[in-house]
C-alpha cells in the first residue's frame, strides 16, 4: 500500500469531537447494560423497578460525569496521538481502557469512601473505557486493521 493510500484511509469519517460526544454518551449505557446482566444472574429477572432506576441514574449521572472525563482525558489524548502520529484503533483503545480504569477506582474511592476500591470496579471501569475507545474509533472511522508503512 503507497503511503497516500495508508493517509486516506487514516483521515476520519467524522471530527474528532463528534467521536468522543458519542462514545461518552454511549459508554454509560453499555455499563448499565453490564450490571444489569450481572443482576439478573444474581437476582433473576424480578427487578424491573431497580433497572429503570438503575437507567436514570446512568442518563442524570453518567452521562455528565462521562462527558467530563472524555473530553479532560480521552479527546486531548486522541489531539496528542494525532499529533504524533500515532493515532490508531491499538493506541487509542489502550489509552481509553488505563482511562476508564483509573477514573473508575478514583471515583469509586471518592464517592464511596467506606467501600474499599477492589478489583472488579477498575476491571469495569476499564471494560467501560474499551467499549468507549471502539465506539470513538468505529465513528471516527480510525482503522482496526494494522496499516503497512
Amino acid at each position: 500500500m503507497c503511503p497516500e493510500t495508508a493517509q486516506a484511509s487514516r483521515s476520519p469519517t467524522h471530527p474528532l469531537w463528534f467521536a468522543g460526544l458519542v462514545a461518552a454518551v454511549s459508554a454509560p449505557f453499555a455499563y448499565w447494560v453490564v450490571l444489569v446482566v450481572i443482576e439478573f444472574s444474581i437476582h433473576g429477572v424480578s427487578m424491573s423497578d431497580e433497572i429503570m432506576r438503575g437507567l436514570g441514574v446512568m442518563a442524570m449521572f453518567g452521562v455528565p460525569l462521562s462527558l467530563v472525563v472524555t473530553f479532560v482525558f480521552g479527546y486531548p489524548l486522541a489531539l496528542l496521538l494525532r499529533k504524533a502520529d500515532r493515532l490508531s484503533a491499538l493506541t487509542l483503545c489502550a489509552g481509553a481502557v488505563a482511562i476508564g480504569g483509573t477514573m473508575a477506582a478514583v471515583i469509586a474511592k471518592r464517592f464511596f469512601p467506606s467501600n474499599p476500591v477492589d478489583v472488579v470496579i477498575p476491571l469495569l471501569g476499564a471494560g467501560t473505557g474499551l467499549f468507549a475507545g471502539i465506539v470513538f474509533c468505529l465513528v471516527a472511522g480510525i482503522s482496526f486493521r494494522r496499516l503497512s508503512p
